[in-house]
């Protein structure tokens, strides 16, 4: 599911934004050039509403940022890990340097539920957030994804 949705292309490591808004951007860059979104800004603007009703840092120094848009052609999720944590208002008073940004088509009931679910039982492991942050290449970030989530039941 998250290994179909998101491409080793859409993983950006190292990423020296400082501010969330800026780290979105620069992942909704990435589906935008693959057809994922069709109006960034507008993308943008919907992940911020959702952003409002509460914060998606979820804890251990990571993000799962999503929102359901007019301005999304298909489902797909980028990948960003930061070098220095971002403030995002985590529930543990964590920065983030982990980031799973999530574009949904407004119409679609589900699909992204079970990546949102996926990725948050990934990230209880701490095998799974230490790969994320020591992996030297998206392709390595990416077999690490599809090889833990194939171990999910």
């Amino acid at each position: 599911m998250i290994g179909e949705l998101l491409t080793a292309g859409r993983i950006l490591l190292d990423l020296e934004e400082t501010g969330k808004e800026l780290v979105l951007e620069r992942l909704g860059e990435t589906l935008l050039r693959d057809g994922i979104v069709t109006d960034l800004q507008g993308y943008l603007a919907d992940v911020a509403s959702r952003e409002a009703l509460g914060t998606t840092g979820v804890g251990h120094g990571v993000a799962i940022p999503h929102a359901k848009s007019s301005h999304v052609a298909q489902p797909g999720i980028a990948m960003g890990r930061t070098r220095e944590g971002v403030e995002v208002g985590s529930m543990d008073g964590t920065k983030a340097r982990i980031f799973f940004l999530i574009a949904v088509p407004q119409g679609e009931h589900g699909e992204h539920l079970k990546a949102l679910s996926n990725i948050a039982r990934l990230l209880m492991h701490d095998r799974f957030r230490e790969g994320l942050l020591s992996a030297s290449s998206p392709e390595e970030a990416h077999r690490l994804i599809v090889e833990m989530e194939s171990q999910l039941d």
